[in-house]
C-alpha cells in the first residue's frame, strides 16, 4: 500500500482511538518509520488553555521515550520562541525545510543545535485548527542525504488528516481540563459522560470539609482589590492542594470559603475518607502558619476555620434552564456550615462532628454539646487533641 494511504488510513481508523496527542505522536512516528520514511526525531507543539501552562511540546526520538515539556504563560514573548522556526512557520503557515549538513549558517539557534547533534535535514509545518489557531510539528532525519522529495511530499499529504486528529484530541483534553479546573475532576468526568440534566443527582456518603478565611470582610475593606485577590490566592494555595492530593473534590469556592468532599467509593471507606479530610485540614493549617511567617511585617495574618463532618449528600446538577451547578446539597452540608461558624466564636481552627470523629482511629478533644441553628438536636462537637 502507498505510504500516504497507509498512514492516512491509520489516522482515520486506529489513530482516532489512542488516548491523546502524546500517544498519537508516539504511534504515528513508529508507523512513519515502518513505511520507510527515515524519521529520527519529531516535535509536536500545541498551545493549551490551562491555569498552570500555556502550551505543551512533545519530542519523539527514535528508540527513546517521548519527552514532554510544558510552556509557561507568556512563552510567546521569550527569545527562545521569537527566534525559533515555530514562530516562523506559524506566521508563514506553510511547510518549510532546512538542510543541516550544508555547512551554511542556519537562521535559528535550534537548527544549529540539531546539526551539532548529528541531524542532517529538518522540516516543519503548521497544524492549523479550525478556529485559526496555529500549532506546529517538525520532522528531522539523520540519514545521509536527508529527506527525499517524496518524503517531504509524504509529510505534506498526511498533514490535513493529522491536523484534524490533533485538534480533536486537543479539544477533548481542553474540555476535560476546563471542567476539572472549574467544577472538579470527578464532576468533570461525570459531565463529560452525560450527567448534564437538571435534577440528575445521586445520594452519596462523604466526609465534608468547609474552610473559611477569617476577617475577610475587614481585609477586603482595607486592601485594594489587587491585594485582596493576591491574598485570597495565597490562602487557596495553602488550603486546596492538600485536598486534591488526598483525592478530595473542591465543590465550591464561595468568596473566601472552600467546600470540599471526600466521597466513599469502591476504593475508599468512610474511615479512609474521614482520615483523608482530617489530614488535609491539618496540612492546610500548617501551610497557613508557614505562609504567615513569610508575609510582610505588619500584614494581616491568614487565619482559617475548618469544619469536618461525615454524612449523606445529594451530588449532582441543580439550577435553572441552561445554567446549572454541579455541587452537593443537603442537611449535612448545612450542618457543616453551622459547625464552621463556631470556630470564630470558640476561637478554634478546627471543629469536628461526632459522626466524623466516630470514623477516626484516634482520640479527639470533646468540646461539648451545642444547639445549632436549624437543627433540633444538640450536636456533640470535637476538636483536635492538645488544642
Amino acid at each position: 500500500m502507498d505510504p500516504v494511504a497507509q498512514v492516512s488510513r491509520w489516522l482515520t481508523g486506529e489513530g482516532r482511538f489512542v488516548g491523546g496527542n502524546r500517544e498519537l505522536l508516539e504511534q504515528l512516528c513508529g508507523l512513519i518509520v515502518d513505511v520507510g520514511v527515515p524519521l529520527a526525531r519529531s516535535w509536536l507543539h500545541i498551545r493549551a488553555l490551562r491555569p498552570g501552562f500555556a502550551g505543551v511540546s512533545r519530542i519523539w526520538r527514535r528508540g527513546q521515550k517521548i519527552e514532554e515539556r510544558f510552556l509557561d504563560h507568556g512563552f510567546e514573548k521569550t527569545s527562545a520562541y521569537l527566534n525559533s522556526p515555530v514562530r516562523f512557520v506559524v506566521e508563514h503557515r506553510d511547510l518549510r525545510e532546512w538542510r543541516l549538513d550544508s555547512g551554511k549558517a542556519l537562521p535559528f539557534p535550534v537548527l544549529e543545535e540539531l546539526r551539532a547533534a548529528g541531524y542532517v535535514h529538518y522540516a516543519i509545518a503548521p497544524i492549523i485548527f479550525s478556529d485559526g489557531t496555529a500549532n506546529a510539528i517538525s520532522w528531522t532525519t539523520d540519514r545521509s542525504g536527508g529527506f527525499s522529495a517524496a518524503d517531504l511530499q509524504f509529510f505534506a499529504e498526511i498533514l490535513p488528516g493529522l491536523s484534524l486528529l490533533v485538534e480533536v484530541k486537543s479539544l477533548r483534553r481542553f474540555a476535560t481540563s476546563v471542567l476539572a479546573t472549574y467544577v472538579g475532576r470527578e464532576p468533570g468526568e461525570l459531565i463529560l459522560k452525560g450527567q448534564v440534566r437538571r435534577g440528575s443527582v445521586r445520594t452519596i456518603r462523604a466526609a465534608l470539609m468547609l474552610a473559611d478565611l477569617r476577617d475577610f470582610s475587614a481585609m477586603s475593606d482595607a486592601l485594594p482589590p489587587a491585594a485582596v485577590i493576591e491574598t485570597l490566592n495565597q490562602y487557596f494555595d495553602c488550603v486546596i492542594p492538600p485536598i486534591t492530593r488526598r483525592g478530595g473534590e473542591v465543590m465550591e469556592i464561595m468568596g473566601d470559603g472552600v467546600l470540599a468532599i471526600f466521597n466513599e467509593n469502591g476504593q475508599r471507606s468512610a474511615r479512609q475518607a474521614c482520615q483523608a479530610a482530617y489530614d488535609a485540614a491539618g496540612e492546610g493549617l500548617e501551610a497557613l502558619e508557614r505562609t504567615n511567617r513569610d508575609r510582610p511585617a505588619g500584614s494581616q495574618p491568614l487565619n482559617a476555620g475548618f469544619a469536618l463532618h461525615h454524612g449523606e449528600v445529594s451530588y449532582g446538577n441543580i439550577g435553572a434552564g441552561d445554567r446549572l451547578d454541579f455541587t452537593v446539597v443537603g442537611p449535612d452540608v448545612n450542618l457543616t456550615s453551622r459547625i464552621e461558624r463556631l470556630n470564630r466564636e470558640l476561637d478554634r481552627h478546627m471543629i469536628m462532628s461526632k459522626a466524623f470523629v466516630d470514623n477516626l482511629d484516634r482520640p479527639m478533644f470533646e468540646i461539648g454539646h451545642f444547639q445549632l441553628r436549624g437543627f433540633s438536636r444538640m450536636q456533640l462537637l470535637f476538636g483536635p487533641p492538645n488544642t
